[in-house]
């Protein structure tokens, strides 16, 4: 757990802290500690603590690089009292709920760092049992966590849950069938097609329309599509409007989720209803656009991570539909190591890429899109005066109305100017046993949120 929980809709709820107030400068915030809340060796969660564990996700040689990243705005913790902490921040944010939520930066016991790599001590409705190297992990029941259903009764209610790492598509599903597993988080769009329908007497199934955003990422800095050609956006277009979004919904994901036209899907509270590009497809256009350009011919280095099946079918298919345009498409799909390093040369002209669900948007827009934003630099190299006006006032704004106002403008300019092109929303489909009972996950896929998931679930002997 962490300073917020999160609700089924992955909004910030109360967690340790059961309140907080943003300054009027949106420069700090103030929390208020939930009293008796305990780590799993029973040592209290004081502000004290807090502040320690934020110290350390703050420090490079303590901390992974991704939650370092979610606190990139968190200049100062003061202690206030006891059970009050003031957090405050080097830039104003009406973001920064969305950065202290318990993923990824979650609490654990001040006194249990030399450990944390093989016992590590937190403060989830979970506690660490055992965990053998590719083959389980083990969780039992914290049994003083704060939590309790609508009836009073302390949550969680299952005493052990047993986590079995399983890969691949076919051995999660035939271990699942086999009776060896309760519930799996995914499978392949090619069984997700079919599976409820055919197994809705053996086992239940929960869509999940929110896991994250697939896109085609195009390379501004060098390149056919950069900056530094004229005819740069005009190529994009063409590129855009090759792109066949409702063939790709069919042959890669199994017409399962939406066609994306920005990055949050409708079931997100933050969907901007952009325009996006569904249902523009137009061959002749991206035809004309490339004679124009007098670019017929132009050699387009497409590429793709080997860890994702949808992102190198998608490739696949771009190859094919960019080249039917009159492209020349070289294909390749990289490991992670060589993906990297192709983004830090710059060394591609367009990438096959998705994100995950983002609890806020300008955990998206900030890194993605924002001209000197962490992730922009490396892939895109977007530089737009206005978007980024946009997004610098969208996180001064409380209001989240205007804010989402603000958005869909950035996504209009998103759209227009193509640093990147929405393709889909990714989904998963899990499934479970009949005797799982009450189990909900959110709108992610996240497992356990306020009230939910697995929290709340039961075994039906």
């Amino acid at each position: 757990m962490g300073m917020l929980d999160l609700n089924p809709k992955l909004e910030p709820s109360p967690g340790i802290a059961t309140e907080w107030t943003a300054a009027k400068d949106l420069m700090s915030y103030t929390f208020k500690l939930r009293k008796g809340a305990l780590f799993h060796n029973g040592r209290e969660i004081d502000t004290e603590a807090v502040k320690w564990n934020y110290d350390r996700m703050k420090a490079p040689k303590r901390s992974m690089s991704f939650v370092r990243a979610s606190l990139v705005n968190l200049k100062e913790v003061e202690v206030v009292d006891k059970y009050t902490v003031r957090c405050h921040l080097a830039n104003p944010s009406a973001a920064f709920p969305a950065d202290v939520v318990y993923y990824p930066a979650h609490f654990m016991a001040p006194d249990s760092e030399e450990t944390a790599a093989t016992h590590p001590i937190c403060a989830g409705p979970f506690k660490f049992k055992e965990w053998v190297r590719y083959a389980k992990t083990t969780l039992e029941r914290f049994e003083n966590f704060y939590e309790t259903d609508a009836q009073g009764n302390q949550l969680p209610y299952l005493q052990t849950i047993e986590g079995r790492p399983k890969r691949a598509d076919t051995v999660r599903l035939t271990s699942l069938r086999a009776g060896e597993v309760d519930l799996i988080d995914n499978m392949s769009y090619a069984d997700a097609a079919t599976f409820p329908e055919r197994y809705k007497d053996q086992f239940q199934t929960w869509d999940i329309q929110a896991l994250g955003t697939a896109f085609i990422t195009f390379n501004l800095d060098q390149g056919p599509f950069s900056y530094s050609n004229p005819d740069g956006k005009l190529l994009r277009q063409a590129a855009a409007y090759a792109t066949d979004l409702e063939a790709i919904d069919k042959a890669v994901f199994y017409s399962r989720g939406e066609i994306a036209s920005g990055y949050f899907p409708s079931v997100s509270p933050w969907h901007a209803s952009p325009e996006g590009w569904k249902g523009k497809y137009d061959l002749d256009k991206a035809k004309f656009l490339l004679k124009k350009a007098k670019a017929v011919g132009t050699v387009v280095e497409l590429m793709a991570r080997d860890a994702y099946p949808y992102m190198n079918q998608t490739g696949e298919l771009l190859q094919a539909m960019w080249t039917e345009a009159g492209f020349k498409v070289q294909y390749n799909i990289y490991d992670a190591p060589v993906l990297r390093q192709k983004r830090r040369d710059r060394a591609f002209h367009a990438d096959s890429a998705a994100g995950s669900y983002r609890f806020d948007p300008d955990g998206w827009f900030s890194r993605q899109i924002l001209s000197n934003g962490s992730q922009t630099q490396r892939e895109s190299g977007f530089r737009n005066e206005k978007a980024d006006k946009i997004i610098a006032e969208a996180r001064k704004t409380q209001d989240q109305k205007k804010r989402l106002e603000m958005y869909h403008d950035v996504e209009m300019i998103i759209n227009e100017e193509l640093p990147i092109l929405y393709t889909h929303h990714l989904t998963l489909l899990e499934a479970g046993s009949l005797k799982l009972k009450n189990y909900t996950p959110g709108i992610s896929g996240a497992p356990s949120t306020q009230g939910a998931g697995i929290r709340v679930a039961w075994m039906e002997s």
